[in-house]
């Protein structure tokens, strides 16, 4: 008996789903494919985080609306529990915001940037207007991304630092957005690697319009426990928490975050190495002939002397390198994740091999 077609919202089955693909490769022995940090959570903050958990009942739900972790966050960021959301890595607390506020509208988002935003506008049934960035170091189009901002139901998403290009919004120019849109979406996962970067929190006192995402996943170098929030003025917290399920965050993931949170000098300490060798690399790169843009993340976006971006990730990978091909975003482009400087020297002598 054959049965009725399973009813499929077309933008979804358009969509290529985020995976990924097991690869024919020797042993890894440089990982700088995700932007993951190098560093992992000190071992004595690990200790307290198992002896913390090991003494709670995990049978029990976390606390409703995660309190202590919210209340972690905003002494962290000087900011006031009520104007923070959590969520299961930011990408869930994005994924609520753009149902929220441009479900059935448009997202405006200035290309190349994070891939995962297309798949969230598929699942939150909003169009999306790529606006394309500009010149070798893919600059935003401000004009451009003003204009597509100020139409009726338009929603603009800019991550700054961005990924995978690295640059970052001038605040003036994200004063004019805030002025022009009715509400404005900023992710800023990476910018503890850009210290020179202004604070788009500063903002809060006299704007109700901006909602600013930030992770543990990478300063923090906590991406194996999901762990992200948003900041944003309480009404629109309110709106965006009845769009993330309840207890999201579970309890291994507070934990984790409220301790890492405690100590604020560990992530600071690892930032510092973190951005020391961005500039190494960047200059050994530069040396060897290759386009880097200017970053302001913990990766560079770089572009072989050949231009062929696929023939170098893959006799990177052959020699145990993982770095990422970015040619569907931006033809001949890799974006490399810095890593300790053991792996930085590993993947800049194979790059010597391969080039």
């Amino acid at each position: 008996m054959t049965g009725r077609p399973v009813p499929v919202r077309e933008e979804i089955r358009a969509l290529g789903a985020y995976r990924l693909a097991p690869e024919d490769a020797p042993p890894i022995r440089a990982k700088l494919d995700f932007n993951e940090s190098p560093f992992d959570v000190p071992g004595e903050i690990r200790a307290d985080v198992l002896a913390r958990l090991a003494a709670k009942r995990w049978g029990r739900y976390p606390e409703f609306g995660a309190p202590r972790l919210k209340k972690a966050i905003a002494e962290a960021i000087g900011r006031r529990p009520e104007e923070i959301v959590v969520g299961n890595g930011s990408g869930e607390v994005i994924l609520a915001a753009v149902s929220v506020f441009a479900g059935g509208r448009t997202l405006v988002l200035p290309t190349p940037t994070f891939s995962l935003y297309g798949q969230i506008a598929a699942i939150a049934a909003a169009r999306v207007m790529d606006i394309p960035r500009e010149g070798a170091d893919f600059e935003l189009a401000e004009e451009e991304f003003l204009e597509a901002s100020a139409r009726p139901g338009a929603v603009p998403l800019v991550c700054s630092p961005n990924n995978p290009t690295g640059g970052v919004v001038r605040s003036a120019f994200l004063d004019r957005l805030l002025d022009i849109a009715a509400v404005v979406l900023l992710d800023q996962a990476y910018v503890d690697f850009a210290p020179s970067a202004d604070d788009a929190l500063l903002s809060f006192g006299s704007r109700r319009n901006l909602v600013v995402f930030r992770t543990l996943s990478k300063a923090y170098a906590a991406a194996g426990f999901r762990i992200g929030y948003a900041v944003a003025p309480p009404a629109l917290v309110v709106e965006i928490e009845k769009a993330v399920l309840p207890f999201s965050v579970d309890l291994a993931a507070e934990e984790l975050a409220v301790a890492v949170l405690a100590h604020p000098e560990v992530a600071r300490s690892q930032v510092a190495r973190i951005v020391a060798e961005r500039g190494r690399v960047a200059e050994a790169l530069a040396a060897a002939g290759c386009a880097v843009a200017t970053s302001s993340a913990n990766f560079l976006f770089v572009r072989p002397p050949d231009g062929d971006a696929a023939r170098v990730r893959r006799g990177l990978l052959d020699r145990g390198i993982l770095v990422r091909d970015m040619t569907a975003a931006a033809p001949g482009r890799l974006r490399v994740s810095i890593g300790s400087r053991a792996e930085n020297d590993l993947f800049l002598e194979a790059l010597q091999e391969v080039l």
